[in-house]
């Protein structure tokens, strides 16, 4: 704290000067909101060097990356003439909007088709024309179901349901298509059900989300703030002075993301009411402190200086540790979590800077407030009772608290790692009945890329490897996740069946090429492509997927390299894999392995720090003792009722550690000062009452502004609010119920340190 005195001591001495700096720096500051930018697509989340991803880019070097939107038309049945004439205009109509390749739109009334008649083969599309009689519409029904690539892919079985599917060009506006392709949903809504979804809907739905989210976040959690600032101290500066701290702290991190180029995404999203939570924390022990010490001092600069000598340190060592806390993000590998590492490091620091200036230099330029400091009788009463109640029954706590953790420890086994993609949304959410409608009805909309490289040029034409494909296929479809896979087998099966009828036998390597000749002559570049290279050297094989659990696709990723060399000799056709799917993946082993050494650096900085401040291991190790088991707590929680441990609750940790160090680097603080002036009994009672009731003002208004999060339209975002909300409720009951404990049992080990 000497270190920093001279620059602190401007903010009394000069609280004008200080005031108007801190303003200007505000303004440069809020310059940087106009430049920040939503990211809500997941590529660039995995290291480049992660073999998954090289696979998923080595896929999309050959293949290319298509972006799809997906219209989906429900109804009793797709074969009337209403519902034709819908899959036509439909179809018509979205080759009209902005950034669809107007070519590559796949749906009935544009996918040509082979099928055998009594005269022999017919060519030509589904709805060339609108079947004109009964004996018109069953042909359609047989010819639908007699194409194994488009039952279950665009028409359900139970003829309720199908798929209109558009490709988009690279560097479509998603908000562009996203409003055309609504517009075109509502227009033709009704009788029939209208479904959009696809990753270009889902991502728009999430950026908008956020967005919204942020609108109704911030003006919520401020009038929280007042409202529990208000209680807290019942006067007026005790009300303005921390939100306008804290409104600061929002505009000093936000603006500092817009010039450094950190985007808004799902994780940081929750930011400015996490903000809100830190700043308001800092504010709620400047100014208790203040109103405690008012009337000792006759004048604002001295009471101002009084105070920042008093509560200084504990706010200067709880804003460094909780930087470090959220630089401890920093160990993983994902893209979104290290920004937020950096995000949160930089507005911890700013918001202790901002506490330690604009709160002291305005309290300067006001007369010191007149009567003593409020405090509620009610939490009083209850600050006492439970230390009263912790010291009693010490053994008692101690062996409740002891099967609490063994319980927790046991549960944390039971975390499920990565996020259900369906699940970022709530089940009434368009998108998410979407697609929760394709996978009950469709193939599923979760699809993961299996390439298969046949070494030669022309390979794949190759009897001997179409026939390991083919099993390999049918290896997959064994799999009830799976909906169904597609690849040029299909193609040539398809040809086959019309051209030659039913057999068991498998073409030789003439027939194959003939028939990926007149697939060629038949179909759009984009649509043969998607399935072969250019060469034909590489086989994509498209995992359509009924499920959206990432446990699922893990076992599913898992048994394909374990099984593969069955059909492709190992070392002689190798599997690159893509899709979407691959990202999860990737990003759930991530997730643990940063999850464990993330946790492991971020108690290991609170002790660091607790070391240099207490200047003692015992105490150190104290420090870390509600956090610790605050955390366990938590995560074993999280086992008992499910919750994932995905991206955003990734962030528990550090969050936990970062503001859960300021209860208990206050209380120890609190606890050592008394303690040099009375006996240990006496102090853990003063100290339990003065500095537990800012550390319970704290804590209410942290659970307050998280719990905001809990009205997110994203699940995860949810998750995280209410999780952190219980998380501060626990560290406040831990702290207050351990400490006592703690230092009843051990006060003669403990030697009383000295605090400046």
């Amino acid at each position: 704290m000497h270190i920093f005195q001279p620059l602190l001591r401007l903010s009394y001495t000069r609280p004008k000067t200080t005031l108007l700096a801190l303003f200007a720096i505000t303004l440069l500051m809020a310059g940087g909101l106009s430049r920040l930018e939503t990211r809500n697509s997941f590529d660039g989340e995995l290291p480049a060097d992660d073999p998954i991803n090289q696979g998923i880019e080595a896929a999309k070097a050959t293949f290319g990356e298509r972006s799809i939107v997906l219209i989906g038309l429900e109804t009793e049945s797709v074969y009337t003439p209403e519902a034709a004439q819908k899959i036509i205009d439909i179809s018509n109509e979205l080759a009209k909007v902005p950034h669809v390749l107007s070519d590559e739109i796949v749906s009935l009334a544009t996918l040509s088709n082979v099928s055998q008649r009594d005269w022999g083969l017919e060519t030509g599309g589904f709805l060339d024309e609108l079947p004109a009689d009964e004996a018109a519409w069953q042909q359609l029904k047989a010819d639908v179901a007699g194409n194994a690539m488009v039952l279950d892919r665009l028409v359900s079985a139970d003829e309720s349901l199908t798929v209109i599917a558009a490709a988009l060009e690279e560097g479509f506006e998603g908000g562009t298509v996203y409003d055309a392709v609504s517009e075109l949903a509502d227009h033709y809504a009704g009788p029939e059900r209208i479904h959009i979804t696809g990753a270009p809907v889902l991502v728009e739905d999430v950026q908008r989300g956020i967005s919204g989210d942020s609108r109704r976040f911030i003006p919520i959690a401020i009038v929280l703030i007042f409202i529990g600032f208000y209680i807290s101290f019942r006067r007026l500066p005790g009300v303005l002075l921390p939100v306008g701290m804290v409104i600061m702290s929002i505009l000093w991190t936000m603006g500092f993301m817009g010039y450094a180029g950190l985007p808004v995404t799902v994780v940081s999203n929750a930011l400015p009411v996490i903000m809100v939570a830190v700043a308001s924390s800092y504010a709620i022990h400047f100014m208790n402190a203040y109103y405690r010490l008012a009337d000792q001092h006759s004048t604002g600069p001295a009471l101002a200086e009084a105070t920042l000598q008093k509560i200084g340190l504990p706010i200067l060592i709880t804003g460094l540790t909780s930087a470090l806390g959220s630089a401890s993000l920093l160990i993983f590998k994902i893209t979104s979590l290290r920004e937020f590492g950096i995000i949160g490091s930089v507005g911890f620091l700013l918001a202790t800077v901002i506490c330690l200036t604009f709160l002291p230099a305005v309290c300067a330029l006001l007369k010191p407030p007149a009567g003593k400091a409020y405090q509620s009788a009610g939490l009083q009463r209850f600050l006492r009772s439970l230390t009263q109640m912790a010291q009693g029954h010490q053994r008692a706590i101690t062996v409740a608290y002891l099967l609490l953790i063994a319980g927790a420890i046991y549960f944390i086994g039971q975390v499920k790692i990565g996020d259900d993609y369906l699940k970022f949304f709530p089940k009434s959410h368009q998108g998410r009945i979407a697609a929760e409608t394709f996978n009950d009805k469709l193939s599923g909309v979760r699809t993961m890329d299996i390439v298969v490289d046949a070494t030669a040029y022309g390979g794949i034409k190759d009897e001997a490897f179409f026939r390991n494909l083919n099993g390999f296929q049918d290896y997959l479809m064994d799999y009830e996740e799976v909906g169904h896979t597609y690849s040029y087998r299909d193609v040539v099966h398809h040809l086959s069946t019309n051209l030659n009828g039913e057999t068991d036998a498998l073409p030789g390597s003439s027939e194959i090429a003939q028939y990926l000749m007149l697939h060629e002559m038949s179909a759009t570049p984009g649509e043969v492509f998607a399935l072969r290279s250019e060469d034909d050297n590489q086989a994509r094989i498209q995992v359509f997927l009924k499920s959206s659990d990432p446990e699922v696709h893990q076992a599913l990723y898992e048994d394909i390299q374990r099984d593969a060399a069955r059909f492709f000799p190992e070392g002689n056709t190798p599997l690159t894999f893509g899709g979407d799917v691959m990202h999860r993946i990737a990003l759930g082993t991530y997730i643990v392995e940063g999850k464990v050494q993330n946790i492991i650096l971020a108690l290991l900085i609170v002790f660091l720090s607790c070391l240099i401040i207490f200047r003692s291991l015992p105490k150190s190790l104290m420090a870390l003792l509600p956090i610790t088991v605050s955390l366990l707590m938590v995560f074993g929680l999280m086992g008992v009722i499910g919750i994932r441990l995905g991206i955003s609750t990734a962030l528990l940790t550090a969050m936990i550690v970062g503001i859960g160090v300021d209860f208990a680097v206050h209380y120890l603080v609190g606890y050592f000062r008394d303690r040099e002036e009375m006996p240990a009994d006496e102090a853990i009672t003063h100290n339990s009452l003065h500095t537990g009731q800012a550390i319970a003002y704290d804590a209410a208004s942290n659970i307050a502004g998280f719990s905001v999060l809990s009205f997110s339209g994203f699940l995860p975002v949810q998750h995280f609010g209410w999780l952190l909300a219980l998380s501060m409720l626990l560290i406040f009951l831990n702290t207050m119920v351990l400490y006592p404990v703690l230092l009843t049992q051990k006060e003669r080990q403990l030697a009383t340190p000295e605090f400046a």
